[in-house]
């Protein structure tokens, strides 16, 4: 496993845990404020076309065990 999916495992572990520990917030709404965010910042530096690719490439591969993560071979 990459040191970055590392990273981003316990950023999400984190902020689930804080959700479910918060009676304000709940962890699907946590969820989709992870990915808005991190939609957000791609839009900084990414064309919306390359996000939709990805997204839709994540969606494909939902099924899978284990998401791979590369870096941009």
């Amino acid at each position: 496993m990459s040191g970055e999916n590392q990273v981003a495992k316990k950023l999400v572990t984190d902020a689930m845990t804080e959700a479910g520990n918060n009676p304000q917030h709940d962890q699907d709404s946590m969820g989709r404020a992870i990915i808005a965010a991190v939609i957000e910042h791609y839009k900084s530096y990414r064309k919306i076309d390359d996000i939709s690719q990805e997204l839709q490439f994540t969606i494909d591969n939902l099924d899978e065990d284990e998401f791979v993560i590369t870096r941009g071979c």
